[in-house]
């Protein structure tokens, strides 16, 4: 990352299979996300962005798949970035709807109208990961208009568990397998179905969130990547730059720049839906949750 990346005004949020970054007066080289599904939306005006085979284009919201090399130019404005494992099923979704024709495009009027300067706003000025969480959900949901819900087998939601809660992650998908007494193909495919992400992304990424949460406090990249299950701290810098695009190092580097949020333990980003009475409600009218609990709120 250049020292023309950073945003003056800025803050990078990461859950299991999401990244939010906000950001202002910044713009970048070249670049692609390889493992990441991008979407842009402008909180201000309008932010420009092109590829090698066009001109610089102006856009209030755009969709960009992963591993395209793209560049951007914040136009002196101030920008949301929600990235999104490829493999997911949010992220597969979006690919479907509106690049099967094109690497990148700008996302419909229709689709951004009833995202107001305010709302963006009061979007990035918390730090509070769940009411985050909530908001960018909607804009997903609102984009791929999902409506329907899916029960989580209370074999998989025993996996989820044993994976979060397991405080060294050196275990392989046969070993979730095993501990919930069902065969690791049996496994993959009803996890794959019924969480949206395959189970070894979910386990990569949660040792990413716990790496960070580490090295955020100080400790040491080797001593970090034994304690999360990764190989060691060569294998732990690549699956950072494959997940998020940059170096635990990198992050360290830059925590001056942009505060980081780890938001680990509250929410995983296919499990809920909520109900709003309309964009600018700032707590949902009914919470479907898709491990077979329904609450009003």
């Amino acid at each position: 990352m250049g020292n023309g990346n950073r945003g003056k005004t800025s803050a990078l949020y990461v859950w299991n299979g999401m990244m939010v970054f906000w950001g202002a007066s910044f713009d970048t080289d070249p670049h692609s996300h390889k493992n990441t599904l991008q979407l842009v939306f402008d909180i201000d005006k309008e932010f420009k962005l092109r590829d090698h085979s066009t001109e610089w284009a102006r856009y209030s919201a755009a969709i960009i798949k992963a591993s395209h090399i793209h560049q951007l130019d914040s136009n002196g404005s101030i920008q949301l970035f929600i990235y999104l494992d490829k493999e997911s099923t949010y992220a597969q979704k979006l690919t479907n709807k509106y690049l099967l024709d094109r690497p990148f495009r700008e996302l419909p009027n229709s689709d951004i109208r009833e995202f107001s300067n305010e709302f963006f706003k009061r979007l990035v000025a918390t730090e509070n990961c769940g009411k985050l969480f909530r908001k960018c959900m909607m804009i997903l949901r609102h984009l791929i208009n999902r409506e329907q819900t899916i029960n989580i087998d209370k074999r998989i939601q025993k996996a989820i568990s044993f994976i979060t809660e397991a405080p060294v992650k050196q275990f392989k998908v046969e070993d979730v397998a095993n501990h919930v007494s069902l065969s690791e193909s049996h496994l993959r495919h009803l996890f794959k179905e019924q969480v949206g992400q395959p189970i070894q992304n979910f386990i990569l990424w949660m040792r990413v969130v716990d790496s960070l949460n580490l090295v955020l406090e100080g400790k040491q990249l080797t001593q970090t990547a034994h304690e999360v299950g990764f190989w060691d701290s060569s294998h732990m810098n690549r699956s950072y730059k494959k997940l998020l695009g940059v170096s635990p190092g990198s992050i360290k580097k830059h925590e001056d720049d942009y505060r980081i949020i780890t938001c680990d333990r509250d929410n995983f980003y296919t499990f809920k839906t909520e109900i709003l009475q309309n964009w600018n409600s700032e707590t949902p009218l009914k919470i479907v949750d898709e491990l077979d609990q329904i609450k009003n709120e």
